[in-house]
């Protein structure tokens, strides 16, 4: 039996629900190639994991769940030319304190792996001026669907127009491929962070003073937080004039997300009714905890994705770009 096979190549793990077979827990690139090469020869499904913590969509249905949580560890970071190269089943909140303890920094948070953060690309409060985790990836070692491992990209920013298989794969869910190793950019630790509390008339002059990034809450009632970073007498004397936010929380065990225009997120949740909404400036994204229902949203002409708590239809169906690459890179489609 196929089982019997896989637990020769790794740790396994056979699973009640209904929906997987079994976990496998590879701790080594060949492992990972032996495990895809065996999915593949028998005609199964796979799906890689790794906390299961932030999942995004509908639970998925396959043979095997890809594990990566053993294979982990920060393998090197460079002050110098700030990169950090690192294992996809790390923990992010490990990276981030490895990288504390360097004087670096990587201006996201993440509750998964780090190769779930590479592969969810949510946006954070600093998004306006940072971008999104696919901005701050600059190669890995993956490997495809077809059992091939490659190394793409390079430890240092380089610009070309060529095939960037590491920054497609970012936002696939792990439906193209896996990530083995991840380079990421890094910065310097600041040493301040600064929550300002803002009107929505404030919005540009907060920027002109140098906000990374603007937070839009929206629970009883509606709260903006500029974020100010970097030395302490910069962050000090740029938000003089400013009151320090208390940041609010949310949590829900519904939650999904709604894609705008930048710069329009505000305005796109404007008649959205749910018990907290958390907007970044900027990014075309907002969060929305226990809101009304996904398909009366959709109906009134909103993007909404299903992040936690959805059943069925979460996603959208799949792009013609997101086809192409999936011809390519998994073209017997055994990551689901």
């Amino acid at each position: 039996m196929w089982v019997d096979d896989l637990e020769k190549i790794a740790p396994i793990k056979i699973m009640e629900d209904s929906r997987v077979s079994v976990i496998v827990e590879p701790a080594t690139a060949e492992e990972f190639r032996d495990v895809v090469n065996l999915v593949r020869g028998r005609g199964l499904k796979a799906h890689v994991v790794g906390t299961r913590q932030s999942h995004v969509g509908e639970k998925v249905s396959a043979d095997v769940y890809l594990s990566t949580l053993r294979y982990a560890g920060v393998l090197e970071s460079s002050i110098g030319d700030l990169y950090a190269t690192v294992r996809s089943g790390t923990p992010f909140r490990e990276l981030l304190e490895v990288l504390r303890r360097e004087g670096l920094w990587i201006p996201f948070v993440h509750e998964g792996s780090v190769g779930g953060f590479a592969s969810l690309n949510l946006p954070f409060h600093f998004s306006l001026f940072h971008g999104y985790p696919r901005d701050w990836l600059l190669g890995a070692r993956v490997l495809t669907g077809l059992g091939e491992v490659i190394k793409t990209g390079s430890k240092t920013p380089k610009f070309s127009s060529g095939y960037k298989i590491w920054k497609a794969m970012s936002g696939a869910l792990g439906r193209l491929g896996v990530y083995l190793d991840v380079i990421v950019r890094v910065i310097p630790l600041p040493e301040e962070i600064f929550p300002a509390e803002i009107k929505p008339e404030q919005i540009n002059d907060a920027i002109l003073r140098g906000a990374v990034g603007v937070t839009v809450y929206k629970k009883e009632n509606e709260q903006m937080i500029a974020w100010f970073l970097g030395h302490s007498n910069y962050v000090r004397r740029v938000t003089k004039d400013y009151r320090q936010a208390e940041v609010p929380e949310c949590s829900g065990e519904r939650v999904y997300s709604i894609i705008s225009t930048r710069g329009l997120e505000r305005e796109s949740v404007k008649e959205v009714k749910a018990e907290c909404i958390v907007s970044y400036y900027g990014s075309g994204y907002s969060r929305v905890y226990n809101g009304e229902d996904m398909g009366k949203l959709r109906a009134r002409g909103l993007k909404v994705l299903g992040e936690k708590g959805c059943e069925e239809e979460c996603l959208p169906k799949p792009t013609q770009s997101f086809l192409r690459l999936k011809s390519a890179l998994d073209p017997e489609g055994i990551f689901v």
